[in-house]
Parts: C-alpha cells; structure tokens; sequence
C-alpha cells in the first residue's frame, strides 16, 4: 500500500481535488515541521503553509491514514494499472508496469 500512496500522490496529482492537494500539503508541511529543530522555521511554516479551512481540516479529521485511504478508493477507478498483473503505474500516462515491467506503448490510444 505505501508504494501505491506513493505512486498516487507524485503521479496522479492531476487527478486530486484542489481540497486532497491541499490536505496532502498540509501533511507533508506537518511532517517538514515535525523533523525541523529550529524553532523559528516551525512557526514560519505553521503561519504561512498550512491551510486551515474547514474543508482541509475535515480531510483531516480522522488522521492521515484514513485520509490515503479514501483518496486512494475515490481515484481507484481513474488511475493507470497494468493489464497485466494490476498493479498501479506511476503516473497516468505510464505504459511499463512497476511491478511487472510489462509493456502496452502499441495499444495507447491518447485521451
């Protein structure tokens, strides 16, 4: 699964709601805030990084985990997988599998 959240959230950007991103932000922003020492740059980050709408913060309400998986349930059926074994591709536009290395370049047909 951690391959998959991966996958989804570096290569399928495109396909997130301007909400998702801006959650996703918010959990990287948190975990930069988290590993940071310095304690000038947290408030800095706090301040001028995170969103703190009600439409994020309820994104987040349940915690990370349960926020990948349910963007990763919504966008199941709009994401690129392998004919082959199914494995999720990096990015949408992807014709070798990850998993598999399975090709399909002569059967892509652009949207």
């Amino acid at each position: 699964m951690k391959n998959q959240l991966r996958y989804l959230f570096e290569g399928h950007k495109n396909l997130l709601t301007e909400t998702e991103a801006a959650a996703w932000n918010n959990l990287l922003v948190e975990r930069k805030i988290a590993l940071c020492q310095y304690p000038a740059v947290k408030m800095l980050f706090k301040t001028r990084c995170l969103d703190n709408s009600p439409e994020v913060t309820a994104h987040l309400i349940d915690g990370s985990d349960a926020f990948y998986k349910r963007t990763l349930e919504r966008l199941s059926g709009q994401t690129n997988h392998c004919p082959s074994c199914g494995a999720l591709c990096r990015t949408s536009k992807a014709r070798l599998c990850p998993e598999c290395s399975h090709t399909w370049f002569e059967t892509y047909t652009p949207r």
